[in-house]
């Protein structure tokens, strides 16, 4: 496989992309490319993260290898690869990008969450100044809103902590007590945050500025074949990851089931643990496939 240039595979996935089309109902999954390889035709490596801008701007936390990847995603195009690798961040997964396009990435290693710049550059560790106690943090999963604040899932103290843009702490949620294990979190566009339970396959929801969250739909199991483990939203639509199951599995915004989608293997259009998605404002959906060692580009067709 790396023999083949990055250019061929890019137009190799978009010529046959169009044939595939997943999904009978919802928001449906059609297949446009997949990313192996950096700018010097190195392969990713179990990459863990993706994030996208409305630019055509894509990152790639590469956690195999120890680094962060820059792409751009245009006109169904890749382009790029160049490497950002920093002794701060040794083992980067989820990834977020801000409105002033800096880079936020979560370090598994440290358990932390690193600020890098536009052009890559180390800016600081996130401080969580203010937040309060107890001192220890654990982060799991992190996302942003459109203002930049920053929402953590710290699994030690079973909260999601709010921080403004700077890190400086604004408000906390704790878990429900009725939660088995909180696997991820995200925030929508009106400023709900939703709380994925993977042990109890369940979904919470706490609207802006509300102090707990609240159970939303039901029970997961019928729909959710696995433990589920990324949670994202866009447009009114909730997307789930099964990370074993290798599916993603869409709920509208009452939690109610939609569609479940893509299947397990190594074909294109096919995961395998897939761990982070991102959807632009176009509908571009990236996936970091990880045990594909592959990010994999669709169209979000609603």
């Amino acid at each position: 496989m790396k023999t083949v240039s990055f250019a061929c595979l890019v137009a190799i996935t978009l010529v046959f992309g169009h044939l595939r089309l997943t999904a009978a109902e919802g928001a449906k999954l059609r297949y446009l490319a997949s990313v192996y390889l950096d700018d010097k035709g190195a392969g990713l490596h179990l990459p863990e993260g993706v994030a996208c801008g409305g630019t055509g701007r894509l990152v790639v936390a590469d956690t195999g290898n120890g680094r962060l990847l820059r792409f751009t995603y245009q006109e169904r195009t890749v382009s790029g690869g160049s490497e950002i690798k920093i002794a701060q961040l040794p083992a980067p997964s989820r990834i977020q990008l801000t409105s002033k396009g800096e880079t936020l990435a979560l370090d598994t290693v440290q358990r932390r969450i690193v600020r890098l710049g536009s052009d890559g550059e180390f800016k600081a560790v996130l401080a969580f100044d203010g937040v309060p106690p107890p001192a220890t943090i654990v982060p799991r999963s992190f996302t942003i809103d459109s203002a930049d604040n920053i929402y953590i899932l710290d699994v030690f103290s079973a909260r999601v902590l709010v921080l403004d843009a700077e890190g400086r702490f604004q408000r906390v949620l704790p878990f429900p007590e009725a939660v088995g294990f909180g696997a991820d979190l995200s925030v929508d566009a009106g400023g709900t945050v939703y709380l994925l339970d993977s042990i109890g396959r369940r979904l919470f929801s706490a609207a802006g500025g509300a102090k707990v969250f609240t159970p939303l739909g039901g029970d997961l199991t019928e729909s959710v074949a696995t433990l589920p483990t990324y949670l994202t939203t866009s447009k009114g639509i909730i997307f789930v990851l099964e990370g074993t199951g290798s599916r993603v599995v869409s709920f509208g915004r009452d939690g109610s089931f939609l569609s479940r989608q893509l299947t397990m293997g190594w074909e294109e259009a096919a995961l395998n643990h897939p761990s982070q998605m991102c959807i632009n404002d176009k509908d571009e959906v990236f996936i970091a496939d990880r045990d594909n060692s592959r990010i994999q580009v669709f169209q979000l067709i609603r």
